[in-house]
Formats: structure tokens, C-alpha cells, sequence
């Protein structure tokens, strides 16, 4: 029972990079629970081959992305989205990396679908949450191609742009080879999305962002309501907290200018930079 509760109280306390974690995890428990039973649930959710599985099965353009073949691709895919959720976390929200995570998972998607309609034989269907947490990191070296990144398995140090041009190097190679080809097209369908689309991020255009908030928003209640002051702390820990938290943002947002320039800034940015500065 204590495992349980710790178990509940990350989920709820946890960034949304754990929050995807937890769920890919548990479907891929219940998958392989069922399929003791001869139920294959990824037959229903994962993304077959050639453009006609949009006509029979349109969900699995994402759904795809939340079942795993095996434990070792499920946790190479998780590490991954671990990290670099918490490195893009340092810069952008929540909702922001959901943004990429969906459109990322549909990019790579399509990609696939394409590829195994003009380009390839192979009948194999598409699982994994590989392309939607590639946009994600390559988002990040859109943003931040220098940042420094070690790497714990030969501990070298190195900008965080080589370690992309590596796995692209790697994804090209095994498409040529013809080692899970379509898989690794939707990699390259994933990496494109993350990147391409940073770099309107960073402008302020986030339209896609914009709609997957409407989306999310369907079937709530649309009656508004009177705006709730802010709780005051609790205590000096508390207060601090909150400090800390709000100069962090302040950081992140000056870094955005230092790089990007002002009118990069989304307009909650700006009103939270002015808004900082005008309370001290």
C-alpha cells in the first residue's frame, strides 16, 4: 500500500514529462496483462501501415504513440522523455510540451503512413512514443543547440546539437539498411516537427498550442467566473518558495530575450515581465 500511495503522490505532484511516463507505463502493463488473455489491445491503437489505416482506425495517429513492442523499447523511450522533459522544462510549461508531444507523435505519424505507402513493403504496424518525445528534444536543440549535456554511459561532455546529429546520423543509417525503417522515418517525422516549429515558437506563433487548448477544453463548463486572488504563503518557506519559482521564470524569460530578442515573447510573457518588474 505505502508503493501505492508514493506511486499516486508522483503522479500528482509530478511535471507532465512524469505524468506521460505514467501512463505510457500503465498501458503498456495492462497490454501486456491482456495479452496473456489473447487480447491485443496495440491492434486497436497502433498505427498500421499505408495511408488507408486513416479511414478504418483514424485514432491511431496518436494513439500509437502510447504502446510499446517490448520492456527495453518502453524504457529506452521513457529515459529519454525523462531527461528531456526536464531540460525543456527549464525554458517552456507544461502545456508547451504537451504541444510538441501530440504534434510531434502526429508528425512522425504521417511520416510513417507515407513511407510505408510509396516506399517500403513492409506490412508492420507503428508503436512507440519514439517520434512525439524526438520533437520534444529537438525542440530543445532548436532553442538551445549549444547547451552542454553529458552523457553518464562514456561520460563525455558535449553540445547538446552533436548528440543530435547523431541519432540522425544513426536513423538515416537503419533506414538505408532497412532495420525498422518505417520506425525510424517517423523519428525524422518527429525531429522535423520539434524543430521547424520551435522556431515559430520562439516568434510568439503558437497556433497549434492555441488549438490543442480549445481541444482539451471541450465538454468543460464555459461559465466564467469571478478571478481568485492568490492564496498568501502559508510561512517564510513557503514565501520563498514562491520566490524563487517566479525569478526562475523571470530567468528563463530574460535568457529567451538574450537570444531571441523581445518581440519573441509570447504576450503572457510580456504582461509577466512587466508585471515583475512593476512589483519589485
Amino acid at each position: 500500500m505505502a508503493l501505492i500511495e508514493q506511486l499516486k503522490n508522483n503522479f500528482k505532484h509530478g511535471d507532465v514529462s512524469v505524468k506521460l511516463i505514467f501512463i505510457c507505463v500503465g498501458v503498456f502493463l495492462l497490454d501486456t496483462v491482456l495479452k496473456l488473455f489473447n487480447f491485443h489491445l496495440g491492434s486497436f491503437f497502433s498505427l498500421g501501415a499505408g495511408m488507408d489505416t486513416f479511414f478504418y482506425q483514424p485514432w491511431a495517429i496518436l494513439s500509437y504513440a502510447f504502446f510499446h513492442g517490448n520492456l527495453l523499447h518502453l524504457a529506452f523511450n521513457m529515459l529519454m522523455l525523462y531527461v528531456a522533459g526536464k531540460f525543456f522544462l527549464r525554458y517552456f510549461r507544461d502545456h508547451d510540451l504537451l504541444t510538441f508531444y501530440f504534434f510531434g507523435a502526429i508528425s512522425g505519424g504521417l511520416f510513417f503512413a507515407l513511407y510505408s505507402t510509396w516506399l517500403s513493403d513492409d506490412p508492420s504496424s507503428l508503436v512507440g512514443a519514439s517520434a512525439a518525445v524526438y520533437s520534444v528534444f529537438f525542440a530543445l536543440v532548436s532553442y538551445v543547440p549549444k547547451m552542454k549535456v553529458q552523457l553518464a554511459i562514456i561520460n563525455i561532455t558535449l553540445p547538446l546539437d552533436y548528440l543530435a546529429y547523431f541519432l540522425l546520423g544513426f536513423d538515416v543509417l537503419m533506414i538505408l539498411t532497412g532495420n525498422n525503417d518505417g520506425g525510424h522515418v517517423s523519428h525524422l517525422g518527429g525531429a522535423a516537427f520539434g524543430f521547424l516549429y520551435m522556431k515559430q515558437f520562439e516568434k510568439g506563433n503558437d497556433f497549434l498550442g492555441v488549438f490543442r487548448s480549445k481541444l482539451s477544453s471541450l465538454g468543460k463548463q464555459t461559465e466564467k467566473k469571478k478571478p481568485q486572488r492568490p492564496k498568501p504563503p502559508r510561512d517564510d518557506y513557503e514565501f520563498n518558495a514562491q520566490k524563487v519559482e517566479k525569478q526562475k521564470k523571470v530567468d528563463a524569460i530574460l535568457d529567451k530575450i538574450s537570444r531571441s530578442g523581445y518581440d519573441s515573447l509570447s504576450r503572457e510573457e510580456k504582461d509577466f515581465l512587466f508585471k515583475s518588474g512593476k512589483n519589485g
